[in-house]
Parts: C-alpha cells; structure tokens; sequence
C-alpha cells in the first residue's frame, strides 16, 4: 500500500494512475491517514458493497465494545426486552 499525500496529488494527480491496477493508496494530509483510494475492477457496485459491508461491519464492533465496556453485554434478556419495548413506545 503506497501513502500519498494530498499536497502531491493536487500538484500531480496522475500519480495516482501510475499506482498498480490492484495496489491501493492512503492519501494522507499534513501525515496523518485521510482517504482510502482502492482499485474498481470489473464491478463498481461489488466493490462499493464490499466497502460498505466492511464499513458497518468495523462500526458494528465498535458499537459491541463500548457495550462491553459499560458491562451492557451482560444484561439480562428481560431487561433488553424491556428496553426494546421502551423505545418502541416512544416512536
């Protein structure tokens, strides 16, 4: 995976054509990580999917661990049912 600055980009956006049909780029600003450039293929919207998938995946187990955290993966399943019911009713 190559690192490319956005500075770079801007003065010479072919750069990121010179990249490897299957290589990917991390465009970074002022050195930290900002974007994830990845090679299409064949099929857009399978690899948008895939990306999204990964996407909510990673948001998903963030989510389990600040439940974690907070000792909420241990409630019991009447109290879940009970909190379910809470926010159905105020919809």
């Amino acid at each position: 995976m190559k690192f490319i600055s956005s500075r770079e980009i801007r003065s010479n956006p072919a750069r990121l054509w010179e990249l490897p049909a299957n290589d990917d780029a991390v465009i970074t600003v002022n050195g930290k990580p900002r974007a994830i450039v990845v090679a299409v293929g064949e099929n857009l919207e399978e690899t948008l999917g895939s990306l999204r998938r990964a996407k909510a995946a990673t948001a998903l187990e963030k989510i389990r661990m600040a439940a974690r955290g907070q000792g909420l993966d241990n409630l019991p399943e009447k109290e879940i049912d009970a909190e379910i019911r809470k926010v159905r009713t105020g919809r």
